[in-house]
């Protein structure tokens, strides 16, 4: 395993992390499902427990996952050692009584939001403590406070945001309110203006959403998934093929996970990646990436040039030649 320093925390991450979501639980909220089909808790500690053994540190989560189940189950795989490894949860969106969408992350949520956070994980403290949802302007300053003052009790050492937005970033970042961003990026997206800001600020940063929700995995170019009706995907317009082209670009002997993950391996700003596996052979296939060598400049223009297409192609809503034609 490759271990890297989170920004400027002091935070020893390694590369890959996991994230817990699909290991939480099924959840209903306003009525749709919001998460996987449920492995059990004993399949989801076991898993926990293996990416431990194959020096996995980071685990990510927040108090919605499962409605709390998610951070349960993380609290039992790592009872005993929690000093081994590195805990991000979220706070600001919850689930309400009546199975509605609750999003409030006024200063006043914050600490209550922690301590139940705390109870389900077992512990005293989180290694890093995200806004789930965005912040409100008017009251970032005193969100502020009541992170500070929980920072000195000692029940947080770190704190930020999980975004895809740069202004939101921008926010935090004016009112020295944020060390570490979670945010999506994969080989055919790149939040360029995020990770500027990461850098010139010397952020800490957790990439999510590194396969797409399985579309760059590879698994489903051919065949697509039968999802289940609690799976979050289910009924959503995915193109399962849409990136076969993608395999074309693939460095001889390696994988589209290998690849998709060393692509991102190799940028600067990464730091650590989350793995959002459902098994531990999916992480285990995750670590490949750590075998492979850094890509060729070749494949790098390739792959920068499918990004420079979609983000085309995404704005103009109209396709001016197949983008499988970028690959030559």
């Amino acid at each position: 395993m490759e271990y890297r320093t989170l920004g400027k925390t002091d935070l020893k991450v390694s590369v890959f992390g996991i994230g817990s979501w699909q290991l939480s639980g099924s959840l209903i909220i306003d009525g749709l499902p919001d998460g996987f089909p449920d492995r059990g808790r004993g399949a989801a500690i076991s898993i926990i427990r293996g990416c431990g053994d194959l020096g996995i540190n980071l685990i990510d989560t927040a108090e919605i996952y499962g409605d709390g189940e998610g951070e349960r189950r993380i609290g039992s795989a790592i009872a005993s050692q929690r000093d081994r490894w590195i805990l991000s949860s979220k706070f600001g969106l919850r689930r309400g009584s009546r199975q509605e969408r609750i999003i409030n992350a006024h200063p006043d949520t914050i600490r209550s939001s922690l301590e139940g956070s705390l109870s389900r994980l077992n512990t005293d403290y989180l290694d890093i403590y995200l806004y789930h949802v965005p912040p409100q302007p008017e009251l970032v300053r005193a969100a502020k406070e009541v992170l500070e003052t929980l920072k000195a009790e000692g029940k947080i050492r770190f704190y930020g945001i999980s975004t895809d937005n740069v202004e939101e970033l921008k926010l935090l970042l004016d009112n020295d309110a944020v060390d570490v961003v979670s945010c999506a990026q994969s080989i055919l997206e790149r939040p360029r203006k995020i990770l500027d800001l990461v850098t010139a600020n010397n952020l800490g940063m957790i990439n999510r959403g590194s396969l797409m929700a399985g579309q760059l995995s590879g698994k489903y170019f051919a065949q697509p998934p039968e999802l289940s009706t609690k799976d979050i995907r289910y009924g959503r317009k995915f193109n399962w093929n849409k990136y076969q082209f993608l395999e074309k670009i693939i460095p001889e002997g390696g994988t589209m996970v290998g690849m998709s993950l060393r692509y991102l391996l190799d940028l600067e700003q990464t730091q650590t990646i989350l793995v959002g596996g459902k098994s531990l052979e999916q992480y285990r296939s995750a670590l490949t990436a750590l075998e492979m060598s850094p890509l060729s400049s070749k494949t790098r223009s390739q792959l920068e040039r499918a990004q420079f297409s979609r983000k085309w192609k995404r704005r103009t809503k109209k396709v001016l030649r197949p983008i499988k034609k970028l690959v030559k």
